[in-house]
């Protein structure tokens, strides 16, 4: 009633226009000329800023167009935004491959945005200022897992996040004849993908690259989903800066695609351009080029732009027709909004406050953690899969890792409105049946200060301290060794070495023994120096080290070699072994020099706990029915500002993973992370890994669910996830072709694009089309009958990749170009049609500047993922 009562005060307030552009029943165009024929210049420059100032003698608030948004409302820049759902991080979202659930997803986030905007209008007496525009999402192509945004993405395949983005930005901005809800901001345009560098970073591409593979998201969410906002990226492309890029703003985004809403700057950008890529000398000049590229508001808090404007026109560097187009524009799109009409005609002005994490969004949220659960493997223990497993019969869990408890969302997010519930919360809430559910800590890994030079006291080599080294005149320890001798450690430099070694060009060292701690407990072990080292302790391998080479700088507009990224974050990589008092445990230290004799340098951290605790722990994990191990990263380890040197778990939690498996072979494995990791000896030893991603505030409900048989996993991996960091090409090479992703990637994977099992089994039948030739302008509808072959209902995503036979061979291996997610019950079949526009197998033709679909045949795929594919045949395309 208090709201109603203060929009109807805020109605009367314009019974009468003093204005046209105050007349909502003229033509937007009409009332936004008319509007900006009566601003200064200063005025329209002051408008040019994402923080926008009110102009009052004209009735225009303040506006904010900085809100985040990409997983739940995250903030508002310049106020407290306040609490909200929290949903999954985007690459999670994507893992569902269901556009549908997106749709519903963002439809909740705008309502929620609304429910807070009317409940400040009690305060005001009309709708809020902010949380109408939200920049998001983000659909930059995770061509390469290292890149710290990567789980800000939907993965690395054009067609999934083509359909999730115009999923997504239609769920903002709602489906009013009228008036757009909120208005969405496909990001960062283009081809923005590294962290390091990012101010300064030059994305070298071909028209074609950057047509078939880096924009057709972009595409379909200004012409299928009608963004009506477009944030442009900091890097340039082929020296360029994006904010600058007539042709991409401009010539492709307005002209070839008729984009009709606003481009506002990354943050800073146009500093940048003065700054870093020192593109131009003085910001005047920065300010003149992104406003004639197709730029209409800057993101800066400084405002350098509306400073800019005044002083750019003067110097002719600017016109004020450059600047009228640009405050057109925002300003459609505020009328667009409802901005300057009765509260009353806008639907959204009557969304209740109480939809903020409202029970309804709440089970939405759970419903896309759950949905977003991939599961990686799930082989046989005994008589059966490890899982799901059975809550009756389970009696002790073990509950270990980093992320078990803890809530972890990912970068750019809220503050959940309910209380969220971790991996922790989920497994007890869901065994109400008394069994024990002990959380076993671990010591994380010591800093660098805690190692030291594992003491001669604790080595033992015959009946002496210390260890047996061998020296060989090889790489391959090959042959008599032309030194023997024991050592205190290991500490080679060119000084200690043997003087046998002084001519050597090529050297490997062993060192044998055994090393019997005086303390019980978890210790810590680091290999360092040049070469490679690695450590084996009982005759397994735990440890390997490398150094790496130093990286030589690029020729101007070529990709580095060996990417600098690698070599800037070089860390400490450790390892954690549990031994106890007094028990020997054989130790084997390898080393092979890059050049010469090297140096080599084997160190530990021994442990800070007692016999007692250490035995309790142990104990616990033995007894336990299951162990269930919470891995993966942080999100200071993935994220903006911030690329990853490795795509390997933390040493110290591949070591705890083997640890557990000696002590109890029933582990599951629950990954907890934002985009791929090279899990390969987690694959091949432990018999259960579940992907949770970062799940969200219901994320822990959503993982029991999974585990205990209540949901049935079905997500689908958006990305390859790779063996090794070494499969992938230098990171500043953004060739598509160049063997990234699953399009060009030849190797075998880890874990292939679109993989994930199920609980359960689906066959696929016979494929059926309508047709087997056909005009670029046709349709052919794809057919197969699924069935459910299991003994549980679950989910099956049925996948159709395109493969042209005549096309050359620098095409793709495979590209998706359907696909759709259903639920079958145990023994139900359903006929699953996919269409297939023949248009959407166009490749970019850099001699005529279009599309063309190629004539010849093409191989129609359809299965479970990109490497399962289950049903093929052929179609042939004419020409036109």
């Amino acid at each position: 009633m208090i709201v109603s009562l203060c929009l109807a005060k805020a109605v009367r307030s314009q019974d009468a226009p003093k204005y046209p552009f105050q007349d909502f029943k003229q033509p937007i165009d009409t009332r936004v000329a008319d509007l900006v024929s009566r601003l200064t210049l200063e005025e329209k420059a002051s408008l040019l800023n994402n923080t926008s100032a009110a102009i009052p003698r004209l009735g225009i608030k303040d506006y904010q167009y900085w809100n985040e948004g990409l997983h739940g409302i995250a903030y508002s820049v310049g106020s407290q935004a306040g609490n909200f759902t929290v949903f999954p991080q985007a690459m999670g979202i994507a893992a569902t491959w269901d556009p549908e659930l997106v749709h519903q997803l963002t439809t909740a986030i705008s309502d929620e945005a609304w429910g807070s905007i009317n409940r400040d209008a009690v305060k005001n007496g009309y709708p809020g200022v902010r949380l109408l525009d939200f920049w998001a999402p983000t659909i930059n192509m995770a061509r390469d897992p290292r890149w710290g945004r990567t789980p800000e993405t939907y993965g690395e395949d054009p067609w999934l996040t083509s359909r999730l983005a115009v999923a997504f930005v239609k769920g903002l901005q709602g489906d009013d004849p009228k008036y757009i809800k909120t208005v969405g901001t496909p990001k960062h345009f283009a081809a923005n993908n590294i962290e390091y560098n990012r101010q300064k970073s030059d994305s070298r591409i071909t028209e074609t690259t950057l047509r078939d593979y880096y924009f057709p998201a972009f595409r379909a969410a200004v012409v299928e989903g009608g963004a009506l906002s477009v944030m442009g990226a900091y890097n340039a492309i082929n020296g360029v800066p994006c904010n600058a890029d007539h042709w991409l703003l401009t010539d492709v985004l307005r002209n070839d695609w008729g984009f009709k809403g606003y481009v506002t700057t990354d943050c800073a950008a146009v500093r940048h351009m003065v700054v870093h890529h020192k593109y131009v000398k003085t910001f005047d000049e920065a300010t003149a080029l992104v406003l004639k590229a197709g730029v209409d508001v800057e993101c800066d808090d400084a405002g350098g732009v509306p400073k800019s404007v005044p002083v750019a026109i003067e110097k002719g560097l600017l016109t004020q027709a450059d600047v009228d187009l640009a405050v057109t524009r925002l300003m459609a799109v505020r009328m667009m909004l409802g901005m300057f009409d009765p509260p009353e005609m806008n639907p959204y002005t009557k969304i209740s406050p109480s939809v903020i994490g409202s029970s309804e969004h709440v089970a939405l949220a759970r419903q896309v953690s759950r949905e977003s659960l991939t599961l990686l493997k799930n082989d046989t223990v005994g008589a059966a899969a490890l899982l799901p497993l059975n809550p009756d019969k389970i009696k002790s869990i073990a509950v270990v890792g980093p992320n078990a408890d803890k809530m972890l969302y990912g970068d750019y997010s809220g503050t959940p409105a309910n209380p969220p519930v971790t991996p922790l919360d989920g497994i007890r809430s869901r065994l109400r049946n008394g069994a024990d559910v002990a959380r076993v800590e671990w010591v994380n890994a010591p800093d660098d200060k805690s190692f030291r030079a594992i003491e001669k006291d604790s080595l033992r080599s015959g009946s002496g301290n210390g260890l047996k080294a061998e020296y060989f005149n090889n790489r391959e320890f090959k042959g008599a060794p032309f030194a023997s001798r024991v050592e205190d450690g290991v500490n080679l430099n060119y000084a200690n070495a043997p003087a046998q070694a002084g001519g050597v060009e090529a050297i490997s060292v062993r060192w044998t023994g055994s090393i019997v701690p005086d303390r019980s407990g978890q210790y810590y072990f680091d290999l360092g120096g040049s070469g490679m080292s690695r450590l084996f302790l009982n005759g397994k391998l735990v440890l390997e080290a490398k150094s790496e080479k130093k990286t030589q700088k690029a020729k101007a507009g070529q990709p580095l070699e060996n990417s600098a990224l690698d070599n800037r974050l070089l860390k400490r990589k450790t390892t954690m072994f549990i031994m106890e008092k007094g028990k020997p445990v054989d130790v084997r230290i390898e080393y092979v020099s890059a050049k010469g004799v090297g140096t080599a340098k084997a160190e530990w951290a021994t442990p800070s706990e007692d016999d007692a605790a250490l035995g309790r722990k142990l104990q616990s994990i033995r007894d336990a029915d299951v162990v269930i191990a919470f891995m993966g990263l942080q999100v200071g380890d993935e994220k903006e500002g911030i690329d990853r040197w490795s795509l390997d778990l933390p040493s110290d939690q591949e070591a705890i993973v083997q640890q557990v498996k000696e002590l109890n072979p029933r582990v599951v494995v629950v990954l907890v992370t934002g985009s791929s990791l090279s899990i390969n000896r987690i694959n091949q030893d432990i018999p259960a890994i579940l992907h949770s991603w970062y799940s969200g505030e219901q994320g822990g409900n959503a993982i029991a669910d999974a585990l205990f048989g209540d949901y049935n996993p079905a997500g689908r991996l958006p990305m390859t996830f790779y063996k090794s960091v070494d499969d992938l090409p230098a990171m500043d090479d953004y060739e598509i072709s160049h063997g990234r992703t699953y399009m060009y990637f030849e190797k075998e994977p880890l874990y292939p694009f679109g993989y994930g099992l199920s609980y359960t089994t689906f066959s696929y039948g016979e494929l059926s089309m309508d047709r087997k030739n056909a005009a670029s302008s046709d349709t052919v509808k794809v057919s197969v009958k699924i069935t459910n072959t299991g003994g549980r209902d679950g989910d099956e995503v049925a996948q159709l990749y395109v493969r042209a036979l005549d096309a050359g061979n620098d095409r793709p291996l495979k590209q998706l170009r359907g696909f759709q997610r259903i639920h079958l019950k145990k023994g139900e079949s359903k006929i699953v049609t996919l269409p297939l526009a023949v248009n959407d197998l166009a490749f970019w033709n850099d001699k005529t500047k279009s599309f063309k679909v190629i004539p010849g045949r093409y191989d129609i795929l359809v299965g479970a993922s990109s490497a399962d594919i289950r049903q093929k045949d052929m179609i042939v395309v004419s020409g036109d």
